[in-house]
Order: C-alpha cells, then structure tokens, then sequence
C-alpha cells in the first residue's frame, strides 16, 4: 500500500477529503461524508494521524484499486454510480464511505462500489477516477467555492456520467480531473 492524495485539476487548493468519523458499520448505501478540504499555496497532505486528506492506496488487480482511510482502517472510499445515467450540471450519483471489517477489503468484482480506475487523460498530467462498478460514472469534484480551511471540509463531491468512448478532457473547469501525489497503478 502506498500514501496518496487527490487534488482538484480546476481547484489548486481543494484536496480530496474522507471523513470516517460516522464509518462504524456496513451500510448498503454507505456512510461518512466525502468533500473537499483547502490547503494553502505551497502545502500539501501529509500523512499523520487523523489526516482526512491522505489515503492508502489499496491495489485490487493489475488495473484497479480501492482508496482506504488512514484515519479509519475499516472505511474506504464509495461511488454509487447507479443512478448516473446522462450528464447533469450538478453531477449525480453518491459518493461517501464503507465499512469493510478487519482484515477484508474490496474485490475486483461486479456490484462492488469501492474499487475504481485510473483513466489517463491524454496529453495532460492529470486522470479521470472512474467507477469499475459503473464505467460510465466518474468522480467529480465541486471545489469552486473551497477558498479556505473549515474544520468538516467543504465543496461537493458526486459523479458524472461520460458516454462510452468519452473521457473527461483537460480543461478549465473541469471537475472530473484530478493531480494526483502518485499513480502506482496502470492507467
């Protein structure tokens, strides 16, 4: 497992954010809050403890992975991208956390909201985080008005829907592109 952190590619200073702090048990439609946190020109994530911007990178095949809490070792990242099913301004779909007990963590398998892909955006130094459960449903990242440090983080994060054979392109104002700290997965 290797530390990693997301950034916004349309908000320099809006990082990803997990809050696992309501993460105790499974729940079919998932728990926690995912937002946004700012962080100041020249500051990054760092991995300590209680940091809700820094995730475990957890590899799950040869092309997906699963994004785990370094605060909460039961709770990963999930896209519930089933009701993402055309384009909307606003985005759709949920995304939020689960439970997964002591020493289980996602598969690679169908029905599994918890594991993702990479997708390489071409000629650009950024990806798309797509659904592996819905291949149609990205992460997408809200961060226009994340202008400052608050305590539960701030911003709107959900997904949105590219047609087969489309990806989310490079540039401004994209909310489906995203820097991040490393990729040790194929894209």
């Amino acid at each position: 497992m290797a530390d990693i952190w997301i950034r916004s590619a349309s908000n320099r200073f809006a990082f990803l954010r997990m809050d696992t702090s309501a993460v105790t048990s499974s729940n079919c439609a998932g728990s926690g809050t995912v937002n946004s946190q700012f962080y100041s020109p020249g500051s990054e994530p760092i991995t300590a403890t209680g940091n809700d911007e820094v995730f475990f990178f957890v590899p799950v095949s040869d092309t997906a992975f699963a994004l785990r809490s370094i605060v909460s070792a039961n709770a990963y990242l999930r896209m519930d991208g089933s009701s993402v099913t055309e384009a909307n301004a606003d985005g759709s779909g949920t995304v939020n956390c689960q439970y997964y007990p002591q020493g289980v963590q996602p598969q690679a398998v169908p029905g599994n909201d918890e594991v993702f892909q990479f997708v390489s955006i071409p000629n650009s130094p950024v990806v798309a985080i797509r659904s592996f459960n819905y291949p149609n449903a990205y992460l997408r990242m809200n961060a226009a008005g994340v202008a400052s440090r608050q305590g539960n983080g701030s911003g709107f994060v959900n997904c949105q829907y590219y047609a087969p054979g489309s990806l989310p392109q490079w540039t401004p104002g994209n909310l489906e592109v995203f820097h991040v700290s490393a990729i040790p997965i194929k894209t």
